[in-house]
């Protein structure tokens, strides 16, 4: 899994590596040398090339580059429009790049290839004068022919959030991450000028909260030959109401179609009809405070809210939140301000809306910081988050955690988030089975099954008509080797 950083923990990261005898003059070598060959793959000597330098380490970065190219017959201008280099390392390389024959020039005619190498981490948005934005301006101009690579972040770009960002920056054809991605290449406002991400590694070890989730999740796949319903655990769902029956009819079905050994489901008379008809498999309750108090001894998971209009919603999160047992909240029952202390996991599934109201925010001041919103939330009342927004973030109650990314666009719909809830529950209902394996990382993994198989109900429906329903058929069909991002 790869990380991803906030300013603050790259700039610790070298310099850890400077302390440990790994000069900064190496590592902007390292980066340099490598998106110069990973540009040299793609193009050939016959395309003119303009590296844009800024004054400080990523422009260092950006004299390497051109260095390079020259060196092996490529057409490079390096343009410098704020002047000189001003860190001791960036002028270090300039030095040496002009040894090779570059030296600063103005810009002239048509670009078939441009290098942002202008400003690195920690953009200030008072930067963007009038010059700043003419040049955003003659980039764009550029790029109607011109394919564009930033170095680590797109100029103009924040790194750690997009609070106050003005929409004013160069969008990336490709963007190469310096030894790890940064966490507004995940934010709403920014992700689109990132482009592709791909990492450069630079031979650091890695450190840090949070990752984006890559692994296989081939384990949640594995059957114990000799098992048994038992072997797999016993989930109690709670939700659906007279108006809204169909949100715990989706929940059971992912929850069965995703290796639950036995389901139990309190529901409302409409509801239950539905369940009887589209999951036979489950067993169906009454949603009465009676029969739910007298199966949850008998459950090694629950969870309670798709659907659900009930007064009763708070004695019944009393009696689950009793029990020695994860505990999954979702739409209804996201209704505490505090949890109580104790050992077992409770798992808050909130869509960008519910978290809003949840934190008293916007939305957008949500969206704006979404690592740092979801992080704070998981630490202060020591849950486990899964915040759906257009990536899923799983922040642990230590801080840190997983971002899932790639899931179809068809998801923005009613009904994809009671699926994910009914995945999420039913593979905490099997957490013996998958024993060695973490509570949040088991909640990554149902995540990315879930985003993997909403890609390959893509491929053969267009995303506009993509429902939940088709995903929940999709979750038993992806093979093995499809779920690795």
């Amino acid at each position: 899994m790869e990380m991803i950083y906030e300013a603050q923990e790259a700039r610790q990261i070298d310099e850890w590596a400077k302390t440990s005898g790994l000069p900064l003059e190496v590592l902007m070598e390292r980066a340099g040398s490598e998106i110069a060959k990973r540009v040299m793959n793609n193009h050939d000597r016959k395309e003119r090339i303009v590296i844009l330098c800024g004054t400080g380490n990523n422009g260092g970065d950006g004299y390497v580059i051109g260095r390079e190219l020259i060196r092996d017959g490529y057409d490079v201008t390096i343009h410098a429009p704020f002047g000189a280099a001003k860190t001791p390392v960036a002028l270090l390389h300039q030095r040496y790049a002009e040894k090779f024959g570059l030296v600063t020039e103005a810009v002239c005619g048509q670009y078939d290839v441009m290098v942002d190498a202008l400003f690195g981490m920690g953009f200030d948005q008072s930067r963007l004068t009038k010059p700043l934005t003419d040049l955003f301006d003659w980039v764009r101009e550029q790029q109607q022919r011109a394919i564009l690579y930033a170095v680590d972040i797109p100029s103009g770009i924040p790194t750690d959030h997009s609070t106050g960002f003005s929409g004013q920056g160069i969008k990336a054809d490709v963007t190469f991450s310096l030894h790890a991605f940064k966490r507004s290449a995940f934010l709403l406002k920014t992700a689109p000028f990132f482009g592709r991400l791909e990492k450069i590694d630079l031979g650091l070890p890695a450190f840090g909260g949070w990752r984006l989730f890559s692994e296989s999740i081939a384990p949640l796949l594995t059957r114990d030959a000799y098992g048994h319903k038992g072997t797999y655990g016993t989930a109690l769902l709670i939700g659906g109401s007279e108006n809204m029956p169909g949100s715990i009819q989706l929940a059971a079905r992912a929850a069965l179609r995703t290796g639950v050994g036995k389901l139990q489901v309190a529901t409302v008379p409409t509801a239950q009809v539905g369940l009887i008809i589209n999951a036979p498999e489950a067993m169906v309750l009454d949603q009465t405070t009676e029969a739910i108090q007298e199966m949850i001894t008998e459950v090694d998971v629950a969870g309670i809210g798709p659907g659900l209009a009930s007064d009763s919603v708070s004695d019944w999160l009393d009696l689950l939140f009793d029990q020695d047992i994860p505990v999954v909240l979702d739409a209804g029952a996201l209704i505490r301000d505090h949890y109580p202390e104790r050992k077992a996991a409770i798992v808050v599934t909130p869509h960008i809306g519910e978290f809003a109201r949840m934190t008293n925010q916007s939305v957008q001041s949500v969206q704006d910081d979404l690592f740092e919103q979801a992080s704070d939330y998981a630490m202060l009342h020591q849950v486990t988050v899964v915040l759906k927004a257009h990536v899923i973030l799983i922040a642990k109650p230590d801080g840190g955690g997983y971002v899932v990314a790639g899931a179809s666009s068809g998801l923005a719909k009613g009904g994809s988030g009671d699926t994910l809830f009914g995945l999420i529950t039913s593979l905490l209902g099997q957490r013996k089975h998958y024993k060695q394996v973490s509570l949040e990382r088991l909640i990554a993994m149902g995540v990315s099954w879930y985003a993997q198989a909403s890609k390959h109900v893509e491929q053969r429906i267009h995303p506009s008509s993509i429902t939940a329903t088709d995903v929940i058929e999709q979750l038993g069909q992806v093979e093995n080797d499809d779920l690795i991002n």
